[in-house]
């Protein structure tokens, strides 16, 4: 239960980075699906515990040992409640007996053969376990039992259900139906990050780069700091020719990306080194102040404490007339060297201009 420490799928034509396996969908379904059961248990599990602790046990047990023995307690008095066994397998699920809890589970749908609880957990167990054609029977079947429940079209626990068997549906390469039901997902919540992500992936999957672009511009609206997004984004930049967008990318991705992941990292490395790259911006800072512009932006990308680099940004995006990207550059110059007059004089003068 702990194959769930990397994040998402790649974006272009190299593998991703986030995640020990081949399969790049994988590692980031096994990470969303399992952060969302986990959050699950661990919230059933303080119930049992709040609602059902023994004294006797408190002394002698984990909380989520305990949680298992006051609920298991319960079913025990009234085995014919299925959501009994839904708390006692979830409670089960934090303390790692994830064979008993599936048991639970389905004893609870023998009960009540339509409880969505149930059937989300179970659904859930399956994409931990990449058994995906029981996901997606699970997925299904609760799609069937809520879309027909009064004010389905607000329902969040159907926005997810559309959400999972989209992802399910990424992972058994069914594109088209994954990008349906993601759709359907996002019209009823349509602010969902990580939905719009998985939106991309599909596209990437259906070589249609240019929404795969839209969904991940939605989702670093959404999330500026979701490394995975940025390094896909990074990865269609450079394929445009934007290489300096790219590094601006790849740094961001690599300052928030997981400890071991280095992906981020080599694609840096690859765009040489920063001192060139600020020669170079010095030396057409005259004749081509946009290309000198673009050079400086990689350099300060390539090592982003490089004062020179930052500053020399910052005076060009003045000249090429984007005073806002300007006031940032100046801000971050300030940040690397406080009290920096030349920065602060900057600052001042774009301030007053914006008024």
């Amino acid at each position: 239960m702990d194959d769930s420490k990397s994040i998402a799928p790649d974006a272009g034509s190299a593998p991703s980075p986030f995640g020990r396996h081949d399969t790049p969908a994988d590692r980031w379904i096994k990470t969303v699906t399992w952060l969302v059961a986990a959050a699950i248990v661990i919230v059933a599990a303080y119930l049992g515990y709040s609602y059902y602790s023994d004294v006797r046990l408190r002394d002698t047990q984990s909380p989520s040992a305990r949680a298992v023995a006051n609920l298991a307690a319960i079913v025990s008095k009234s085995p014919n409640l299925a959501m009994a066994r839904v708390r006692l397998a979830e409670a089960m699920m934090a303390n790692g007996q994830q064979a008993e809890a599936i048991t639970q589970l389905e004893a609870a749908l023998k009960i009540e053969k339509d409880n969505s609880a149930a059937l989300t957990d179970l659904g859930l167990i399956a994409m931990q376990r990449s058994e995906w054609v029981n996901a997606e029977a699970y997925w299904t079947k609760l799609v069937t039992i809520l879309s027909t429940q009064e004010m389905a079209g607000q329902d969040q626990r159907l926005a997810d259900v559309y959400y999972y068997l989209g992802t399910t549906f990424v992972e058994e390469k069914r594109y088209e139906e994954a990008v349906a039901n993601l759709k359907e997902s996002i019209k009823i919540k349509r602010d969902s990050s990580p939905v719009h992500y998985m939106l991309s992936v599909a596209y990437q999957r259906l070589s249609l780069q240019d929404m795969q672009e839209e969904e991940l511009t939605i989702v670093l609206a959404f999330d500026p700091s979701q490394a995975q997004a940025n390094y896909d984004m990074g990865l269609i930049k450079l394929k445009q020719g934007d290489v300096a967008g790219a590094a601006e990318l790849f740094r961001i991705s690599a300052d928030l990306a997981p400890q071991g992941v280095d992906d981020p990292s080599k694609q840096l490395d690859l765009l040489g080194k920063a001192a060139d790259h600020l020669a170079e911006a010095v030396r057409l800072q005259a004749s081509d102040p946009t290309k000198a512009l673009s050079e400086a932006r990689i350099a300060a990308a390539l090592e982003p404490t490089n004062v020179p680099a930052v500053r020399l940004a910052a005076q060009l995006w003045e000249v090429n007339k984007d005073p806002k990207r300007a006031q940032n550059a100046w801000e971050r110059l300030i940040e690397l060297a406080p009290g920096d007059v030349m920065a602060t004089d900057a600052i001042k003068r774009l301030s007053a201009n914006a008024k």
